[in-house]
């Protein structure tokens, strides 16, 4: 019986404050050997803007996944939600946010699992 694979809950942003026209960027996660990883998304506060999921083969050219439907972005409230990112091709992944204004907080967490 082999072992299972596992990303314990890793926090891309942890509570990370954000205001103005903050840019942020995670640190980039490898996910190579994983099969499933689910992200769960908290915004605290005032913020509007744009978060992406973002993948890459060689951990330095980052494209933003598409999603249909499109990811919920806050818009002035609380917002929470999780994301299933299953069986993704790519063994880097990192979340890119743009505040266009408010402020808050925005925590992202992840976890993941090979399906063996």
């Amino acid at each position: 019986m082999g072992s299972k694979k596992t990303l314990n809950t890793f926090y891309s942003f942890s509570a990370q404050a954000i205001q103005s026209t903050d840019s942020i960027t995670s640190p980039a996660t490898f996910i190579g050997n994983l099969d499933n990883v689910g992200a769960q998304v908290i915004f605290t506060g005032t913020q509007t803007g744009t978060l992406n999921v973002q993948v890459s083969n060689d951990n330095t050219n980052f494209s933003s996944l598409t999603f249909n439907p499109l990811l919920t972005q806050p818009t002035g409230s609380n917002l929470s939600y999780v994301i299933n990112l299953n069986q993704l091709p790519f063994p880097y992944l990192q979340f890119y946010y743009t505040n266009a204004s408010g402020s808050g907080t925005l925590t992202v967490s992840i976890f993941g699992k090979d399906v063996n």
